[in-house]
């Protein structure tokens, strides 16, 4: 698949409010976090700021959330950026449609080496 083909099934695949999200949360991180990448709460953040679910939003920048404990009410995030060999194959395959499809295509992105991280930061 060309570049110019992942580029624009972006335009087909996610919603436009969705897209809008992606680019500022893009934005904002760039500038705001040491290594130019958007952390779980910057996609939290966002989340609620453009009125989009948290699940595909995360996954358009690498990150995964998992349902929390019974005895846990914050949401636990596995960023594949940082820590690709946490997102195994169970935990996506326990999303939506949404959320896959959007970790398929940022996981796409990476291959075509469209991600350009300055040194990954834990969080």
């Amino acid at each position: 698949m060309t570049p110019e083909r992942v580029a624009s099934a972006y335009l087909q695949l996610f919603p436009s409010r969705l897209r809008k999200a992606h680019m500022a949360l893009l934005t904002y991180a760039e500038g705001a976090n040491p290594d130019g990448w958007a952390t779980p709460s910057d996609v939290e953040r966002f989340s609620r700021l453009y009125g989009v679910p948290r699940g595909p939003l995360g996954a358009l920048v690498g990150m995964l959330s998992r349902q929390p404990l019974p005895d846990r009410r914050a949401v636990v995030w596995v960023d594949a950026v940082r820590n690709p060999e946490a997102a195994y194959p169970h935990l996506i395959q326990q999303h939506d449609r949404a959320v896959v499809r959007a970790f398929g295509w940022f996981c796409h992105t990476i291959d075509l080496g469209w991600l350009r991280l300055r040194s990954p930061v834990m969080h």
